[in-house]
């Protein structure tokens, strides 16, 4: 009486609450009102809160945190910091090339415009060794790097004649030629050229008023009465080594006369152009070739950025890649001489502009130092609290997976015995003399045991059927090539079915051996099977056919045999099962399902 009270709260406290069967799983013994229900989950909710802010882990969780985060903000605080410092010095970098550029084209465009004021001075009557006396005294490679040459087209009557050579006469070449050959309304010819090396040399005599680029170029500064520039092109001069990606700018001039004031005066009025060529690569170099610690990459492009308009790049590789690389990118335009260039600039990945990143890095490494020092400090304070609690834990886990482990044992054993008792109930009754009853008992067990010993394999998940049948039929194929068919697809039964179809596949092969195909040389067995989908369940057809054996006849009793495939497939495995002792031999037709089956015991009764 007194163990009944002093257990009576307990048991009121358990009679709406969750308990645990001995299946492992929760069951409700019966269901709580809505208020106490709700009552119930604040107050867990409540508990559960406070036991984890008791856990020993939270001290250094929280330290650990805690550390992270200021660390992370104020790396993130410096890190933008640093980028603005880097953004702001990148810019300034960027305003001074692009002055440096724009500095150096005045420098060009005002060398034009003292050519044209020479020829004005002359009043119109220039000859070469004025032009050339007025060039070195430029000196041009030192004062003006990156120019290829300094030099005067002259209007031409036609490409060739006697008015054409009195004008070279004039001018003092009498031995150029013009090129390309070829009968045109306006000739404009190379006739000067400063400095005159190989490369120069080769321009004299052509006629750039017949290339369509450079004739744009020079129409445009001839109505203007400006200098204008002319697009991408490739210079006559480009005849060896690697070539380069060239432009030109021209300055016109109108004899001996200023610029006309009307558009059809200056058309009529042109004499010829002074004009400076460029290579790319050349002048681009020379602008920024002796800076010592380069902190910019760049790359240049007539008008719009494209492979087709790039002049010039300081870098191997894809522009277009390098934008998505560096840590810094930005374009600009730059108008000269009446054209556009875009003008990319890139951060170099190890100049100066992407110092003092390493500081955040260093910052946060030391923050992530400091913090998990002082995380393992308190982690010390509550190592030996969280060793007991793991001891207790895998004992407790221990205990846990033994008393699985034997419910699991017991059950198998139990089935087991209730099929090795089955078997030996089910041989006896056959009335057969002692060896033969021992033999045919020994004999099941053993095809009890082969299946047993597939499912171990599997860890009890399952058997594949045709090693269950191959298993059962191994003992007959050394009678013979040839005597023994097996056929189907991959089929995994579980371990309820594989014991069943397994034991209906022993008694056909040994009623075979006895009485049927295997008894003879010449008798053969097939085993096929398939799968089928009926009714959204799948089932098992499996058909054993003997034939050229034993003649066969039905028998006048049911042996144990028969009644296991008939009655045991049926009843256990809710399949349909069809033996028929035919004239030719037997043929037996099983028809199971190969989901949701009943949970049968493996025991036959």
């Amino acid at each position: 009486m007194g163990r009944r009270l002093a257990e009576g709260p307990r048991a009121r406290h358990r009679s709406w609450c969750p308990v645990l069967d001995s299946q492992q799983t929760f069951r409700q013994v019966s269901r709580p009102r809505g208020g106490e229900a709700a009552f119930v989950t604040r107050a867990r909710e409540r508990q559960g809160l406070v036991g984890r802010l008791r856990s020993p882990m939270v001290l250094p969780l929280l330290v650990l945190l805690m550390g992270l985060l200021a660390s992370a903000l104020v790396g993130v605080q410096l890190d933008r910091v640093l980028r603005n410092q880097q953004q702001e010095r990148f810019d300034n970098a960027v305003d001074q090339a692009h002055a440096d550029i724009l500095g150096r084209m005045d420098a060009y465009l005002a060398v034009l415009r003292s050519g044209a004021a020479l020829v004005i001075a002359e009043e119109g009557r220039i000859d070469r060794p004025t032009f050339d006396r007025f060039a070195q005294g430029l000196n041009l490679p030192v004062r003006y790097p990156g120019i290829q040459g300094l030099g005067y087209s002259a209007v031409l009557p036609a490409v060739e004649g006697p008015r054409t050579e009195a004008l070279l006469r004039q001018l003092g070449v009498p031995g150029v030629r013009v090129t390309p050959a070829g009968a045109r309304p306006d000739v404009h010819a190379i006739v000067f050229l400063q400095p005159l090396d190989r490369r120069n040399a080769a321009a004299l005599g052509f006629d750039m008023f017949s290339h369509l680029v450079r004739r744009d170029a020079m129409q445009r500064a001839r109505d203007t009465g400006r200098a204008a520039m002319s697009g991408k092109v490739e210079l006559v001069q480009e005849i060896y080594g690697p070539k380069q990606a060239g432009f030109l700018i021209y300055r016109p001039v109108y004899g001996g006369r200023p610029t006309p004031a009307d558009l059809e005066s200056r058309r009529q009025a042109l004499t010829g152009f002074i004009y400076a060529a460029f290579r790319a690569d050349d002048l681009l170099n020379g602008i920024f070739g002796g800076q010592t610690r380069p902190r910019l990459h760049i790359a240049v492009f007539d008008d719009a950025p494209g492979p087709a308009n790039l002049l010039h790049k300081s870098f191997q590789g894809d522009p277009a890649a390098l934008a998505k690389q560096a840590s810094a990118f930005t374009q600009r335009t730059l108008e000269v001489a009446g054209r556009r260039w875009t003008v990319a600039y890139y951060a170099r990945p190890h100049g100066d502009l992407n110092s003092g990143r390493g500081i955040v890095w260093l910052f946060v490494v030391g923050g992530l130092l400091a913090t998990l020092l002082l995380t393992g400090a308190s982690w010390r304070q509550v190592q030996a609290h969280r060793a007991a609690e793991a001891e207790i834990a895998a004992r407790k886990a221990g205990e846990a997976q033994r008393e699985l482990l034997l419910g699991e044992l017991n059950h198998r054993v139990k089935n087991t015995l209730a099929t090795v008792q089955s078997i030996a109930s089910q041989t006896l009754r056959e009335g057969k003399s002692l060896a033969e009853t021992r033999g045919d008992f020994e004999a099941r067990l053993l095809a009890l045991s082969h299946t047993h010993n597939l499912l171990t394999h599997t860890h009890w998940q399952g058997a594949d059927l045709r090693q269950i049948v191959e298993l059962e039929l191994a003992p007959f194929r050394g009678q013979g090539a040839g005597r023994l068919h097996v056929e189907g697809e991959a089929v995994l039964l579980e371990p309820a079915t594989a014991v069943a179809v397994a034991m209906a596949l022993h008694e056909l092969a040994t009623n075979a051996a006895k009485y049927g195909a295997l008894s003879v040389p010449q008798g053969c067995v097939q085993v096929r099977w398939r799968t089928r989908e009926e009714q959204s369940r799948q089932r098992l057809h499996l058909e054993w056919v003997e034939s050229e054996g034993a003649p066969v006849a039905k028998p006048s009793r049911r042996g144990f045999g028969t009644r296991l495939i008939t009655q045991g497939l049926k009843r256990q495995l809710a399949g349909d099962v069809d033996l028929a002792f035919e004239a030719e031999g037997v043929r037996c037709r099983i028809d199971i399902p190969l989901v949701d089956a009943p949970d049968a015991s493996t025991g036959w009764s």
